[in-house]
């Protein structure tokens, strides 16, 4: 419910907080008092788009501020899909600037309108004149009879829904691969010229740096032949005129051990014998690898010829040869997944065939189970209707057959509420119908069905009253009190009998002070509500009006306590 609405610089409200309460909320005062003020500050905690202009004169900015609790698990569920922490607290704030930097935030959240207007759907529901959120949308229409169907209806709507999706997971499937036929044998092709390229190369990993080397080796063989040979002939002596290093660490070993009876030098002439052993082992690796070097033209052709395949597959499949490698790895499953394509085309028409008869029964039985629950809601509703004074309207659920071929996710019915205020006049679509009165007359008729089933905790209702008078005020008070009994209801209203039946009764009153106008908001007391509706009783208030104020608020009473 709405706890608490906070208004700032809206129009003539400079600064109101109202505390609101569960049940019953009329709203009332003189024509101009600034009652529209209090919906339109409302509308904007719905998501409607901010309008400069109802910003109080002189200031830059206002703010709507609600508070709202006992929230639903509907709710709690929306709040938790939109980022918001879960709470039993919901706090909508909008601020309207007049530089047109407007702000919402959600418990403290930054919102945009979509969201805010997905959080607020099942929060309130506002019918005004001409503003009738949710059941002038024609998709709703459909939700609001199967809600009213019951039980029954809304199981084999849900075995309906599961069907549909499954169906249509199939044949999205079906669609893909019968469409993509062609595609499909072109990258079969192309996948099997791809595996055996790559297979048949068999580049294994570190064979670049193998290649390379070996390249390397080639273009400069004679300068590494020169280089090795110098290198041996200085650790042999040949061709230097000193001996070469291993001559001269044996001989250094020699003399060392011809003192050694005479010092300490053990530790040295063996750190010489191992420098020796590894000089020996350093020449004669390479000595060796001098004998290997040389490469022939036809292996070093080879080579050239490796390295530029492997260039142009790495244009190809990879940046080196692990990618090129994994990129096999990928297209072969993807292979192997377009080769098993037939069976899963065989296995998917199988599929949906028997899905479609399924949701053809299923399908049907929901139709006839929603004509069944429509003949019955028409009746209620047409009920409702005479009761508020409409007695020659007429309320029909049209259908729509749309086959299986036409088939939604709801069923293979199309629906739409028409709706004839007058004898002899033809049942026309909701939004085509011109009267705001007649409309928001059968938006309570809807709602007193309804409201056990919708979910929305706070229903608004913008002076549904026009143009009714005498008893059908009477039984419309009524009606807007037994709406109440299942959701909050906020009504904006001229007629002393639905005042008479409030929970709670707001006063908007208009006031001059210090050279400016204000509009304020007061709850009234048991005086202040037998005042108000003898005012709107008799224009003034007088003792006669006061004893009918008295009258009428005491059949509420008793109403309400039956």
């Amino acid at each position: 419910m709405l706890e608490r609405l906070t208004i700032k610089n809206i129009a003539l409200i400079r600064q109101q907080t109202i505390e609101l309460k569960n049940g019953f909320v009329v709203l009332s005062g003189e024509t101009g008092a600034g009652k529209s003020l209090i919906i339109d500050s409302l509308s904007l905690l719905l998501g409607e788009k901010a309008d400069k202009s109802l910003i109080s004169t002189g200031e830059d900015f206002a703010v709507v501020e609600a508070v709202f609790s006992g929230l639903s698990d509907n709710v709690k569920n929306i709040m938790q899909d939109l980022g918001l922490e879960e709470d039993d607290v919901l706090i909508i704030n909008r601020k309207l600037s007049r530089d047109g930097k407007n702000e919402c935030k959600v418990n403290g959240q930054t919102f945009s309108l979509s969201m805010l207007r997905r959080l607020t759907a099942p929060l309130m529901d506002l019918h005004g004149q001409f503003q009738h959120q949710n059941l002038m949308k024609l998709q709703n229409h459909l939700i609001v009879l199967d809600k009213f169907g019951g039980k029954e209806l809304l199981s084999l709507k849900a075995e309906y829904e599961t069907l549909f999706q499954n169906l249509k997971g199939v044949e999205d499937e079906l669609e893909k691969l019968v469409s993509d036929d062609v595609e499909r044998q072109k990258l079969l092709d192309l996948y099997k010229f791809q595996i055996d390229e790559i297979k048949e190369a068999a580049f294994y990993d570190g064979e670049e740096e193998e290649l390379k080397e070996i390249r390397s080796q080639v273009l400069h063989q004679e300068k590494i032949a020169e280089t090795l040979d110098s290198v041996v002939n200085i650790l042999s002596g040949d061709g230097y005129e000193y001996s070469g290093l291993k001559t001269s660490l044996k001989k250094i070993e020699t003399l060392l051990g011809s003192v050694s009876a005479y010092a300490s030098l053990d530790d040295i002439i063996s750190r010489v014998d191992s420098l020796k052993i590894e000089f020996e082992d350093v020449s004669d690796t390479i000595s060796q690898k001098l004998d290997d070097l040389y490469i022939d033209e036809a292996k070093a052709k080879a080579n050239e010829e490796r390295l530029d395949l492997l260039s142009s597959f790495k244009k190809k499949y990879g940046a080196d040869i692990k990618a090129i490698n994994e990129y096999y790895e990928k297209i072969y499953a993807a292979y192997e997944d377009l080769i098993g394509t037939e069976e899963r085309l065989e296995i998917l028409k199988k599929k949906q065939a028997e899905l479609s008869s399924q949701i053809l029964v299923v399908g049907n039985q929901l139709s006839e189970k929603r004509k069944h629950a429509a003949k019955l809601f028409e009746s209620q509703i047409q009920n409702e209707l005479k009761e508020l004074g409409m007695k020659s309207s007429k309320f029909v659920v049209k259908f729509e057959d749309l086959g299986f071929e036409r088939k939604t996710s709801m069923g293979f019915d199309g629906i739409e509420f028409m709706f004839s205020a007058n004898l002899g006049e033809p049942e026309k679509p909701l939004k085509d119908v011109a009267s705001g009165g007649e409309m928001s007359r059968l938006m309570l008729a809807i709602k007193n069905i309804t409201a056990k089933i919708d979910g929305i905790s706070t229903l608004i209702f913008d002076e549904i009253d026009t143009g009714v008078s005498g008893q059908n005020a009477l039984i419309l008070a009524q009606k807007l009190y037994a709406v109440s009994r299942y959701a909050q209801v906020i009504c904006v209203s001229h007629l002393a009998q639905v005042v008479s039946y409030g929970d709670l009764n707001l006063l908007i009153e208009k006031f001059e002070k210090e050279g400016k106008t204000f509009t304020q908001v007061t709850a009234l007391e048991n005086g202040g509500h037998t005042k108000e509706v003898a005012r709107l009783i008799a224009g003034s208030i007088t003792e006669n009006a006061l004893r009918s104020a008295e009258e009428l608020i005491e059949n509420a009473k008793k109403f309400k306590n039956i």
